[in-house]
């Protein structure tokens, strides 16, 4: 009987040494990552960050090192990790604002853009006053409403080209149909242009593009 409760208690003292143990190298891995971040070797940095997470225990979260797998994640193009180490930073209430931008980003490359619209969404709801937020997702409504009005303009110019070329007159329909057509690109455009001007009034580039299609609608 002595002797099984001496094995226990050794077994036990094993098992507590191995827990030490990994708490240990995880550490370790940790500071092993952080010297490679600071050296700008981003894909070991991220190596020795995921394996120091996979050791990490029942430990608190280290949130600056979660923040940091996620930068170098993003550094190295493996978005969906980035999305992943970003969210979680979110969640953990640290670094919100680059984070929400981080992981915007990291989407938008992934080919997301339906995620990027809505972690922006998401990230301005939780903070209005973030101006880069703002910015990022102004610019975005922007560019989509300019490729709609783009290719208003492109008809347009199509169809005016054909009737100095004496294919058909203004009174026809095929010119009718052309404008037409392109009205409908311009109606597409505009709500994009109302967005980006929602989030950022001040926006010359949107105000002048908003009056242009509203013209071209009308005219």
């Amino acid at each position: 009987m002595k002797r099984f409760f001496l094995f226990t208690v050794f077994c036990l003292g094993m098992a507590v040494a191995g827990v030490a143990q990994e708490a240990v190298d995880a550490l370790q891995l940790k500071n092993d990552g952080n010297n490679a971040l600071r050296d700008k070797n981003y894909k070991n940095a991220l190596e020795l960050f995921e394996k120091s997470l996979a050791n990490w225990g029942e430990e608190e979260q280290d949130n600056a090192m979660i923040y940091n797998a996620g930068y170098c994640a993003y550094k190295v193009k493996s978005y969906e990790k980035a999305v992943n180490y970003f969210g979680q930073s979110i969640n953990n209430n640290y670094k919100v604002s680059t984070a929400y931008l981080y992981k915007a980003n990291a989407q938008r490359k992934n080919g997301d853009d339906q995620g990027f619209v809505e972690t922006l969404e998401a990230g301005i709801a939780a903070n209005a006053n973030d101006s880069k937020m703002k910015s990022m997702l102004s610019t975005y409504y922007l560019k989509e409403g300019n490729a709609y009005y783009k290719k208003g303009a492109s008809i347009l110019k199509e169809a005016a080209a054909d009737v100095a070329a004496g294919k058909f007159k203004t009174t026809d329909d095929q010119y009718k149909q052309a404008t037409s057509e392109a009205k409908t690109e311009f109606k597409k455009a505009l709500p994009f242009f109302d967005k980006a001007l929602k989030l950022t009034p001040n926006n010359d580039t949107a105000k002048q593009l908003k009056a242009a299609a509203s013209q071209a609608i009308n005219g």
